[in-house]
């Protein structure tokens, strides 16, 4: 949880890590009096930066999620006592316990009379029942044909389920049927309100959204998470269409999935309090994805300044289009050249500077590895090569004249011999992920850009997410060779393909 190694927790105690190895396995254990609980307890706590951790630690040591917001050392002081196996329960609430024990007399206590009232009669409701997973197909089938066939167009659909996801996806026809219907009610221009569950598999999570992904790219759908570990004993399962009906159910985790009842009602009451229920539990919750379609795929750029300003650890990038660092006199020259008017370019230009600012300060210290592809010479030449910086601030199409783009490419190269901190890798064409640009910054946030028609913006500041990108960004620099990873390489490598176009633009008397 904690992303510590045997070496970095023996560097801090100031032992050797074979000794924290023992440990770990239990061939050696510290005394009870031993200094060295009470130091793991403190670098333990200074590592819980984030809510996720502090609630795992605190649920670890026995206490409440709702103490997250306590000072480092009360946190520590729990370790301590929870790694010395010391109990949390105080010595006065012993002494209480004990002195109650004592005082029992042998005869049983005596329970006085009281009225009781005349049999409770709650209100008659019409319910149907689906049982096991065909049930829950069904009765998802029955919500959305309702959903579909209500003349309430702007009726929300509420969806949350921490159930198994085999329901929908092991049946072909379901998983069919399924998709028609949200993709009809969408169509129909419902809005779909989304709480996922993050206690399942991370494959199972990434599979998820994934599944989701086509009703993302609509717009019409708005999904969050709880950001806090769960008691994972029960499974619950709430559909709501908002004011007309609802499917519920809960369940014991390892239950026989066909003993689970799935209610269907079209009662108000059980259709209010299940949407109050779902409100409730949307307050406690982070977005966990969020999308941009068409022209609103500008505010990219604006989000990409939220992470370069958000407290983030080293970031990410992955782009087969130049985005980074494209100098505000270059930036000028092409908007001019589009016709783009004063007053917007001048807007434009100032965010421009901010950005390549916060870039800066950015390198300055923390990490960032970009991972980028080069086209080929022709297309440069020819002026084919998009130029996205410009086109995603102005919607308007922008494609780089050749000694533009050399430009840009100067600017980077620039860039890698100012900064330490960024790092380059150039991936051959082939590997390259031509219809997105990627980029994410730890503890921060992630952005998936898809710059070609219908175009795409894919945000989420999920920390599984965030990690699993900047892991798959990783795992894709890893194919070129380590020597071709080198700086002076790179660099070497980027001023040649500079040479190239500058030699071809000449012959040619290209501009």
């Amino acid at each position: 949880m904690a992303n510590t190694t045997n070496s970095k927790l023996a560097r801090t105690l100031g032992i050797d890590p074979s000794l924290v190895s023992r440990w770990r396995t239990g061939a050696r254990e510290p005394g009870d009096d031993s200094r060295y609980i009470q130091l793991i307890g403190l670098f333990f706590a200074s590592q819980a930066r984030q809510d996720f951790q502090r609630v795992a630690l605190l649920e670890l040591t026995g206490h409440q999620m709702e103490d997250k917001n306590v000072g480092e050392p009360i946190i520590a002081s729990y370790l301590t006592r929870w790694l010395a196996n010391e109990s949390k329960i105080s010595t006065e609430s012993i002494q209480v316990l004990l002195d109650s024990i004592g005082s029992m007399e042998n005869q049983p206590t005596h329970v006085p009379q009281v009225h009781l009232p005349a049999e409770p009669h709650g209100r008659q409701v019409e319910l149907q029942s689906f049982l096991g997973i065909e049930g829950i197909q069904s009765a998802t089938i029955k919500l959305l044909m309702h959903a579909l066939n209500s003349p309430n167009r702007h009726a929300r659909l509420l969806l949350f389920s921490d159930e198994p996801m085999d329901w929908i996806i092991e049946n072909p026809l379901f998983a069919k049927q399924w998709y028609f219907l949200m993709n009809a009610c969408i169509k129909k221009g419902m809005q779909i309100e989304v709480v996922h569950t993050l206690t399942r598999d991370s494959n199972e999570l990434a599979i998820a959204v994934q599944r989701w992904l086509p009703f993302y790219m609509t717009g019409a759908i708005v999904s969050y998470y709880y950001p806090e570990k769960r008691d994972d004993m029960f499974n619950h399962t709430s559909f709501v269409l908002e004011g007309e009906a609802v499917v519920s159910s809960t369940s014991v985790r390892g239950q026989d999935r066909d003993s689970i009842h799935y209610i269907y009602s079209t009662d108000p009451t059980a259709i209010g309090s299940a949407t109050t229920a779902f409100t409730t539990q949307r307050t406690l919750c982070k977005p966990l994805v969020r999308t941009y379609t068409g022209a609103d795929t500008t505010k990219y750029i604006d989000e990409q300044i939220d992470l370069f300003t958000a407290n983030s650890g080293q970031g990410v990038g992955m782009q087969s289009l130049l985005l980074s660092g494209m100098p505000c006199d270059l930036l000028e020259s092409m908007l001019s050249n589009g016709n783009i008017p004063s007053d917007q370019m001048h807007r434009l230009l100032e965010n421009q500077q901010n950005r390549l600012q916060l870039l800066h300060t950015h390198l300055a210290h923390k990490q960032f590895h970009m991972v980028m592809s080069l086209p080929r010479i022709t297309d440069v030449l020819k002026g084919k090569v998009p130029a996205l910086v410009p086109e995603l601030l102005t919607q308007q199409k922008f494609t780089y004249l050749p000694m533009e783009y050399h430009a840009h490419l100067l600017s980077v190269i620039e860039l890698l011999e100012k900064h330490e901190n960024l790092e380059v890798t150039i991936l051959p064409s082939k590997h390259m992920l031509h219809t997105v640009q990627i980029f994410a910054m730890q503890n921060a946030g992630l952005l998936v850009l898809k710059h070609r028609n219908p175009k795409f913006v894919f945000i989420s500041e999920q920390h599984d997410l965030i990690n699993a990108i900047m892991n798959f960004v990783s795992q894709e620099a890893s194919r070129v060779p380590k020597r071709e990873r080198n700086r002076s390489f790179v660099i070497e490598k980027l001023r040649m393909f500079a040479d190239r176009i500058e030699e071809g633009a000449k012959k040619r008397m290209l501009p």
